[in-house]
């Protein structure tokens, strides 16, 4: 299957400097839907999930789209499932898991406390604890949308913070069906979730302890970090740990490096792991090329439409110059006129003969001005 969208990494971060990985925010996803408005769209999302505001507004511009079609790879939990609850579809890749869960939010304990700042500190948790479960019955709504359970069972469920398997993900109908081509196997394998292998992977995004992949058969490659630390113990003199480090590694350091190297450069662009061959060269798959290709589209597109902007920002800048000259000097011509007004109203001007009808002395424009002035 062909994806025209991936949702990886940390749901609301658009790059995870703690693992080196590419995150998906909201603008991102807005921005592709924007581009694919009333098109059937393929989605991938292989993610330990992140900020759950991100996580619902995506959700809502998914279910807005109306043509989204989602399929779970790899590993994905918490906020990464929310988004894809009010899809047109939502599938599983055979192998992998998903994960749905209580909310958590940090708690800081504030150190040497009194008995009154110890009552104060039990009252907010107290609130603490009520957002919470506020926060838990929405997520659970969540679930309720797709599944047709009630609130009440989908947070039993969230109770238990236990990964699912691709089957128990469609019991609980979350999902709608499981991917068993050997297609769909390829890509579940070339975008299997880089996260597992970090230590600390649990704490960093509050999930609970993750299965042993291996054992269910499942393979989970190292990220960009844990083999930068592989490479540099495996370098040393000493290696702690050395059962963990793999032979390969010791025999063939310039091959991790290249590794590390492309690791990195797939965040950048946005793509999933690509394979180091045993000749040192690197192996594209045709849908990561297909991806690449995208991304640097994208991104030129983007510059032209920068060029353009800017572009037009500077012509308009111009225009508005030019309209500011012209009307600066429209605007001193008037004050001269004003000025040269002013001056000739109450200025002499010839006298002449009085009427027949007056038999008044001649008069001038100054002195009838002034007889104006009296009268008033």
């Amino acid at each position: 299957m062909k994806y025209d969208f991936y949702i990886t990494g940390t749901i609301g971060e658009e790059f995870d400097w703690w693992t080196g990985q590419r995150g998906t925010t909201a603008d991102m996803v807005k921005a592709f839907l924007d581009k694919h408005k009333d098109q059937e769209v393929q989605i991938a999302v292989s993610s330990p999930g992140g900020y759950l505001n991100d996580g619902i507004t995506i959700a809502e511009m998914i279910a807005e789209h109306g043509k989204c079609n989602m399929v779970i790879v790899g590993m994905t939990a918490s906020a990464a499932t929310v988004l894809c609850m009010k899809a047109k579809s939502v599938k599983i890749a055979k192998g992998s898991l998903m994960l749905i869960h209580n909310s958590s939010q940090y708690i800081y304990s504030g150190g040497l406390s009194n008995k009154q700042k110890i009552d104060a500190y039990i009252e907010n948790l107290k609130k603490t604890r009520e957002n919470l479960d506020t926060i838990d019955k929405a997520i659970a709504d969540f679930y309720a949308s797709r599944n047709g359970k009630t609130i009440e069972e989908n947070m039993a469920m969230m109770d238990k913070e236990k990964w699912m398997t691709a089957q128990d993900a469609v019991d609980f109908g979350i999902v709608d069906a499981i991917l068993d081509d050997d297609e769909t196997k390829t890509q579940t394998k070339a975008i299997q979730n880089v996260y597992a292998s970090y230590t600390g992977i649990e704490e960093h995004y509050g999930l609970p302890q993750l299965p042993e992949f291996e054992k269910a058969g499942v393979k989970v490659p190292k990220g960009v970090i844990a083999r930068l630390k592989e490479f540099i113990s495996s370098s040393g003199d000493t290696v702690e740990d050395a059962e963990d480090i793999s032979q390969n590694h010791k025999q063939n350091p310039i091959k991790t490096m290249k590794k590390i190297v492309l690791n990195l450069i797939c965040a950048v662009l946005a793509l999933q792991d690509i394979e180091i061959c045993e000749d040192g060269k690197a192996a594209i798959t045709e849908d990561q090329l297909n991806a690449l290709e995208n991304a640097l589209k994208e991104k030129d597109d983007r510059i032209k439409a920068l060029e353009t902007e800017k572009q037009t920002a500077i012509t308009d800048k111009q225009t508005a110059d030019q309209a500011k000259a012209n009307a600066e000097t429209a605007l001193a011509t008037l004050q001269q006129e004003f000025n040269a007004f002013k001056e000739e109203a109450g200025g002499d001007s010839p006298r002449h003969a009085a009427t027949s009808n007056t038999h008044k002395e001649p008069t001038t424009a100054k002195e009838l001005l002034n007889d104006i002035k009296n009268l008033l």
